[in-house]
């Protein structure tokens, strides 16, 4: 069984969702995915993992965003969602510590400081639409108690 800590997250950090207008099944996201992982990529994304924890523990924004990077899954993924690289270039112009896709995608997220999330999205929701897309955009505080259930059905 993996052993389950709770990551703290810098209470000045926002998180930015960016949902274009478009499906992308999980499944597909799933299917282009490479079997195999290079040794050196997989050194490179668990030093990005550890550098990102660490920064959570010691609110050191300069560390998550130096680490907020996936060189495993989003290099794969990107090509699915249209506009990906414009809306990443414009949230890390607008002051995101970090941008990538969220889950499967085709949702991006970004996150930022509480002052600059406002810019942030707006600039990723403005890069999606000079590529012709629609979409949804939220910011919400990162709450520190995780996943809850707040209705049982």
């Amino acid at each position: 069984n993996p052993h389950i800590k709770q990551i703290p997250v810098p209470a000045v950090v926002r998180s930015v969702l960016v949902r274009p207008h478009r499906v992308l099944e999980t499944r597909g996201a799933r299917a282009i995915l490479g079997r195999t992982v290079a040794l050196s990529d997989v050194v490179w994304q668990q030093a990005n993992l550890a550098g990102f924890v660490a920064g959570c523990f010691t609110s050191d924004l300069p560390l998550i965003a130096a680490s907020l990077e996936d060189v495993l899954i989003e290099p794969q993924r990107k090509a699915l969602i249209p506009g990906f690289q414009a809306v990443k270039d414009a949230a890390m112009a607008s002051g995101a510590l970090g941008c990538s896709i969220s889950g499967a995608g085709p949702t991006m997220f970004a996150w930022a400081e509480e002052m600059k999330a406002a810019a942030v999205r707006d600039a990723m929701v403005a890069a999606f639409h000079q590529e012709g897309s629609t979409c949804d955009a939220w910011i919400t505080a990162i709450e520190p108690i995780g996943a809850t259930i707040v209705e049982d059905r």
